[in-house]
């Protein structure tokens, strides 16, 4: 027997092993977007006619952030610490990201002469982290990137950052009122975020409506909130739910088997998540497991690194032109975990977090990406 609650402690998963899968996902997937057309589309997308690599990257980051996160504040209980956790995680590298954006992306491919550049105000409206991770503000670069075909964004990623941060409230307020500590209530706490993703609230008027779900992000064919509730559901569950290859092998035939009817989408997801979580609990994959976790990084340094690639050689197809990146971007994220997102989470955790052994949890990994 192998549940979810024991794959839960630190040396006992793969989760760091999925984020940089879906790390490298993510990228492959901006490749077709980011290069001029060579005639090559994503083969996934192709295949299954709904999402294709960069989709199912987010949605497992966003599954194991949700099952994370809510173990985090399990663990914890406390809000001050799990906000603080959650700011050290999230926040230090994209100021980290959007120093390098300004000094080093700027100066090399901005058209503009530097003293201009330095000179215009959304130079340095970049530094405003605050508007990046919660109220969906990206970076964008006077003079830089304006022949890119994805002109002008430096960073498309960062779109995710403000519903990661939404999600964050969600299992922050059903945390304290008491939600998570057993798995109805954990299932009630999902049920009160899939409400949330359903409602739009208007500003500044307060109107309040339901969702038109006839808007899906840019080249997805769904939406990242239902899989951060998924995630929350498998940690209010852990100790029911075990995962077996064959289980996931099943899963895959019963889609292929209906991949022509209404039901082919839904059943890929279930055969999706199910797949993800034996990857991450499985131990015949535990040797394989970064010993850092460059994932973060490699989501936020992918698009700008590829940006630059794309601006220096526009027509270069995206499988060489993706080859020539990967060692820059690894060594923006290995830079990254190393002086920025590692010591601020050390830093943090020795100061703010409470020890596991009092609360009586297993330990897990609190390292889920945004």
């Amino acid at each position: 027997m192998n549940p979810l609650s024991q794959a839960l402690s630190r040396k006992g998963n793969n989760f760091d092993l999925v984020r940089l899968f879906a790390a490298i996902a993510v990228v492959y997937g901006h490749s077709y977007i980011i290069q001029a057309p060579d005639g090559t589309t994503d083969w996934v997308q192709n295949a299954l006619g709904f999402d294709g690599f960069g989709a199912f990257g987010v949605y497992a980051f966003f599954m194991m952030s949700g099952m994370l996160v809510t173990a985090s504040f399990d663990r914890q209980r406390s809000a001050p610490r799990f906000v603080a956790l959650r700011i050290a995680r999230i926040w230090p590298a994209v100021a980290g990201g959007s120093l390098v954006t300004i000094f080093v992306l700027g100066p090399l491919f901005t058209t503009l002469p530097l003293r201009e550049y330095f000179a215009s105000g959304a130079t340095w409206a970049n530094l405003d982290n605050f508007s990046t991770i919660v109220l969906k503000s990206g970076w964008a670069l006077p003079g830089v990137f304006e022949t890119n075909r994805f002109h002008p964004d430096i960073c498309a990623p960062l779109w995710t950052l403000p519903i990661e941060v939404r999600c964050y409230l969600i299992v922050l307020v059903t945390g304290v009122a008491g939600l998570l500590t057993n798995r109805w209530g954990t299932t009630l706490a999902a049920a009160l975020g899939l409400l949330v993703f359903a409602v739009r609230l208007h500003l500044p008027h307060l109107d309040i409506g339901l969702r038109d779900f006839t808007e899906k992000p840019g080249g997805y064919s769904f939406w990242p909130e239902p899989f951060f509730m998924i995630g929350m559901l498998l940690y209010g569950w852990r100790d029911r739910l075990e995962f077996y290859g064959l289980g996931a092998l099943g899963l895959m035939m019963v889609f292929m088997v209906f991949r022509d009817t209404a039901g082919a989408q839904p059943l890929f997801y279930l055969a999706f998540v199910y797949g993800v979580m034996w990857i991450g609990t499985t131990p015949l994959l535990h040797r394989f497991v970064p010993r850092n976790d460059y994932s973060y990084g490699i989501y936020l340094y992918g698009f700008m690194v590829q940006q630059c690639v794309a601006n220096i050689a526009p027509h270069l197809n995206h499988q060489t032109a993706t080859l020539i990146a990967a060692p820059f971007i690894l060594g923006c994220a290995a830079l990254s975990w190393r002086f920025v997102e590692r010591p601020v989470l050390t830093w943090c955790r020795r100061r703010l977090a409470r020890t596991p052994r009092s609360l009586g949890v297993p330990m897990s990994t609190d390292t889920a990406v945004r």
